[in-house]
């Protein structure tokens, strides 16, 4: 292996804060009901008339995976976690979309992934997002539909891209450091002409420079996005949707006000990948 350009993980550290947090039900980002954010721009992850592709990077256990699964234009919904419960969970929640658990064959790379679970129109992956996205094409496109029947081709390509990426408790859960690589494996699961819907959170307003760089979630602002984003050969256009107060409740303002934050907003973006690769 070629030490001076390792693999890109989720790193131990991270696994453990998030396996702690899940043993101890300390589900703070984890909403019962679906996101009003996915419910109000939901028609642009499914702008083709039928067979839309969404992925949803560190999905956790989330209602929105259900809702888009339930989406007639949706042909195929992938989750993937690297905590095994949130699988578990979400397929006991959801028993309609009978999910079922696959062990990824000997010819996949044993590290990916622990297992695979798929139901109707719908497969959660539980493993470490970054080995999937570093796969090659053909070995993603054979693992995303491992135990499915989903067609692995796209546009007569045996390369599976995604027409879409859902990405609300993605970007703000990894590292910082990784999020230039982050931002250009998402070009390159999306088919051209596809559509991100990022939603960020942003620590406007803090009492010390810690609360402000303090995450997992991280905070990421309109001028981070647009930075990272547009700076991408693949992304046509980043547009800022919405910003939403998250600070409307006391209960919410004395819980951020413990780590030191007095502004909290919530953005909501959407990046287009360029229909051809032209620069």
């Amino acid at each position: 292996t070629n030490m001076a350009n390792p693999p890109i993980t989720i790193t131990d550290d991270v696994q453990g804060f998030w396996a702690a947090r899940w043993s101890s039900a300390a589900l703070g980002w984890h909403k019962r009901d679906v996101n009003p954010h996915l419910q109000k721009y939901n028609d642009l992850l499914v702008e083709k008339d039928e067979s839309n592709r969404i992925f949803v990077p560190l999905c956790g256990k989330s209602v929105d995976m259900a809702y888009l699964a339930s989406n007639p234009k949706v042909s195929h919904v992938v989750g993937i976690d690297i905590i095994k419960q949130a699988a578990e969970e979400f397929a006991e929640d959801h028993p309609t979309l009978s999910l079922k658990e696959f062990q990824p064959s000997e010819s996949c790379d044993a590290t990916s992934s622990n297992s695979i679970f798929h139901g109707d129109d719908i497969t959660i992956i539980v493993g470490d997002l970054f080995n999937l996205l570093q796969m090659e094409s053909d070995e993603r496109s054979k693992y995303v539909t491992l135990g499915s029947t989903v067609s692995t081709e796209y546009d007569g390509s045996t390369s599976y891209l995604f027409d879409s990426i859902y990405d609300r408790a993605s970007m703000v859960a990894i590292n910082p450091s990784l999020r230039n690589d982050y931002a250009t494996y998402m070009g390159d699961i999306l088919r051209p002409g596809g559509v991100m819907l990022l939603v960020t959170i942003d620590r406007r307003k803090v009492t010390n420079d810690a609360s402000k760089s303090d995450g997992p979630p991280f905070s990421i602002d309109e001028s981070d996005v647009r930075q990272l984003y547009e700076s991408q050969g693949w992304v046509d256009t980043v547009e800022l949707l919405e910003e939403v107060d998250d600070l409307t409740t006391d209960d919410d303002k004395k819980r951020w006000e413990k780590k030191g934050v007095l502004e909290l907003h919530e953005l909501v973006f959407v990046i287009r990948k360029k229909t051809s690769e032209s620069k």
